[in-house]
């Protein structure tokens, strides 16, 4: 690394935005081209039960196979928290057993107890039982995939023109909250992003080879500690040992654990995106805002191999505790609130500087330079506008 590069480096931290100046959603899809298509995810305008709320997810935002994979059950349409102090729900047990596990769940519709919205929009509520950890035991997970290209021959902002109009970038935006007292145990999924022509595999320990599938989601870890968790290859020369890298041979991999921390009794914000590397190069990008600061960022990532994977597919709406055994579990029946869903997509793989993925070099600086100075140029511009 030469001299130049370090002083470069200090030199940008040195403008770096504080909270204070927390980018907008805007500047951040002007800034990278993502301008293909939006989905704002449709709302209910009425409190609706989980069956009622699972029919509306299948009806409104095109889901995979038409179906909620599983939880159906735990999902509510219900007051938004932060008009009410109640969490409570209502829950009518049936007798009838469903699923081919050792251990059959109890089928069973959930109620709002608060139904009464005051003219405001209800937000999407998932219930994780006590003592649920992934499994299918508790939270829920679907693929919805709303978006498509809106042309095979366009261009994207910053440059590199797509030959198949795929959607290679695409931003996921939402609100989460945690009501306070949540009990965080060793950590959980959040939504994220997926692609590729397998719709379940890259989760659960089925592993990323790069021509099928990938995902990012999100988690909380102990005490709320927040961070990328994807499935994607990991097998470059000198991945796994990068600073803010935490692989796991069985599972997926960590990006920047503690990178940032959810809060409890508030709404936060937050905005990820995912750039599909050109294949054949590690530069890859995928990266986090939390409340419109810049919190993870990773450009030198080979999220496929092949153009097998050719876009971005759409919402991959993954939660539960966990963890694949009980010292993940939920402690008390426990509840995370969703608002405002939206994803924006664009075309054209990134076009950072990245090693030969056929070589196992090591990942150049230049990405990670280039990652660090948009956060300062998004940054600037949320000062500019005053925010």
């Amino acid at each position: 690394m030469t001299l130049l590069t370090p002083l470069l480096v200090a030199a940008l931290l040195s403008l770096a935005p504080s909270p204070s100046s927390a980018v907008t959603l805007q500047s951040i899809i002007d800034a990278y081209g993502l301008d293909s298509g939006s989905y704002n995810f449709t709302w209910p305008t009425e409190t609706l039960d989980s069956s009622d709320a699972t029919s509306w997810i299948n009806q409104e935002w095109s889901t995979n196979g038409n179906k909620v994979d599983w939880g159906g059950n735990n999902i509510v349409f219900t007051a938004d928290p932060s008009t009410t102090t109640s969490t409570l729900v209502r829950r009518a047990h049936h007798s009838t057993k469903t699923g081919s596990s050792s251990s059959a769940a109890t089928s069973a519709v959930t109620y709002p107890t608060i139904t009464d919205l005051s003219g405001e929009a209800p937000a999407l509520r998932i219930e994780y039982p006590s003592g649920s950890y992934s499994k299918q035991t508790g939270g829920t997970q679907f693929y919805a995939q709303p978006l498509n290209a809106s042309s095979s021959d366009a261009s994207d902002a910053v440059g590199n023109s797509s030959r198949n109009g795929e959607l290679e970038r695409m931003l996921l935006a939402y609100d989460i909250w945690f009501p306070t007292g949540f009990s965080w145990v060793r950590g959980g999924k959040l939504p994220g992003l997926r692609g590729g022509n397998d719709p379940h595999g890259c989760s659960g320990g089925s592993e990323a080879d790069g021509e099928t599938c990938f995902s990012s989601r999100l988690m909380w870890r102990t005490s709320g500690a927040g961070e990328v968790y994807a499935y994607v290859p990991t097998s470059q020369k000198g991945f796994c040992t990068e600073t803010d890298v935490t692989c796991n041979s069985d599972y997926g991999t960590s990006l920047s654990r503690g990178g940032y921390s959810f809060a409890t009794g508030r709404w936060q914000t937050i905005y990820m995106l995912v750039i599909l590397n050109e294949v054949g190069t590690a530069n890859g990008q995928i990266e986090l805002w939390y409340n419109g600061v810049p919190a993870v960022a990773h450009t030198d990532l080979i999220i496929r191999s092949s153009d097998s994977i050719s876009s971005i597919g759409g919402l991959y709406f993954s939660t539960f505790f966990g963890g694949d055994n009980s010292d993940w579990a939920s402690p008390t029946d426990q509840y995370v609130y969703f608002r405002n869903i939206q994803l924006y997509g664009g075309q054209g793989a990134s076009n950072l500087t990245g090693s030969n993925a056929e070589s196992g070099a090591a990942p150049s600086a230049g990405g990670s330079i280039w990652a660090l100075g948009m956060g300062v140029v998004l940054g600037m511009v949320g000062v500019w506008m005053g925010l």
